[in-house]
């Protein structure tokens, strides 16, 4: 797949090997026993991006913007591992309308159909079809 951002475009993939991909590019602070940051940090895993993401769209309607970058890096990375331009300088690179989440067919669409693919598989079909299947499936039933 690939996603495009401005003039650029990405090769993109999410597979098995995404979620060491993320966690060999983020890190996050270990916390102690009251939750307080340790100054030792530890992978991030991808799951803490997907369960933000899915939080922020909940609560906000809008997904939070640095989850959605971490994945698509991740998945650019997995496409292309010899991609080696660091996180920061990718995203500060990127154009400006990049972060306009209104547009409803741009590159954040795209990341969330990946995250919601892989994530949340039943989510987009197979819940309504299960329902739809069992309701006219008693609806057709007639009583003896």
């Amino acid at each position: 797949m690939v996603i495009k951002i401005g003039e650029a475009e990405y090769e993109v993939a999410f597979n098995g090997f995404t979620p060491i991909v993320f966690s060999r590019c983020f890190t996050a602070p270990k916390l102690d026993a009251n939750g307080k940051p340790t100054g030792v940090y530890r992978p991030k895993d991808i799951n803490e991006s997907v369960g933000l993401l899915a939080d922020s769209l909940q609560s906000y309607g809008v997904p939070a913007m640095a989850p959605l970058l971490e994945i698509l890096y991740a998945c650019i990375k997995t496409a292309t591992p010899k991609f080696d331009v660091p996180f920061g300088d990718w995203v500060k690179a990127l154009p400006p309308g990049t972060f306009d989440l209104q547009k409803g067919d741009g590159w954040a669409a795209d990341v969330i159909k990946i995250v919601e693919d892989n994530f949340f598989p039943s989510a987009s079909h197979g819940v309504a079809t299960k329902t739809t299947k069992k309701t006219s499936a008693a609806a057709t039933k007639q009583p003896k």
